[in-house]
């Protein structure tokens, strides 16, 4: 385990649950589970992806000691259509970035379900040279415009505690 697997569920999430119907979820990237494991406590149906197995294996054992719906998946996020398309009520992706995974991210979300993202914002590098590719980091305005066929009911680009991020919550329209 790591010492990221040890922090709360992103504010983002916690802040922003009640817009949230409970169905089934998914999250990209899930690391440690920290929000796919409060998701299933709040009543979701979680998958969860992550190229880590002893990441993968920690979600699955926390999960089935604290009975909750929810199952981690060891997936190369870098091949091609590792997100399952479909219904899915709630897609979420916090601290992963690759740009090719947007498309397969926005069909999977039903229509009326929403999509949440948190990353880095190009600042993060500029000023702190984290992360140590530019690359992972989303330009100013980049993320909203890959979801101008979404309804963005949330947006943000700035510096929140320690870290240059932008945040986006969008709903799949109907």
């Amino acid at each position: 385990m790591t010492a990221h697997s040890s922090q709360e569920p992103s504010a983002l999430l916690i802040d922003h649950l009640a817009r949230f119907q409970k169905g089934k979820a998914l999250e990209v990237a899930c690391g440690y589970g920290r929000n796919a494991l409060f998701l299933a406590s709040q009543g979701f149906e979680v998958v969860g992806l992550d190229r880590d197995p002893e990441a993968v294996a920690f979600c699955n054992a926390e999960a089935a000691r604290r009975g909750l719906s929810f199952t981690a998946q060891a997936v190369d996020l870098e091949q091609p259509r590792p997100i399952p398309g479909g219904e899915v009520a709630l897609v979420a992706c916090f601290y992963y970035l690759d740009r090719n995974l947007i498309p397969d991210m926005k069909r999977a979300v039903r229509p009326g379900g929403h999509l949440v993202y948190e990353t880095f914002l190009i600042d993060q590098h500029a000023r702190f040279g984290k992360p140590g590719r530019k690359e992972f980091c989303w330009g100013h305005n980049e993320l909203l415009r890959l979801f101008l066929d979404f309804r963005v009911l949330y947006y943000f680009e700035g510096f929140k505690g320690d870290r240059w991020i932008v945040q986006l919550i969008a709903e799949r329209p109907r």
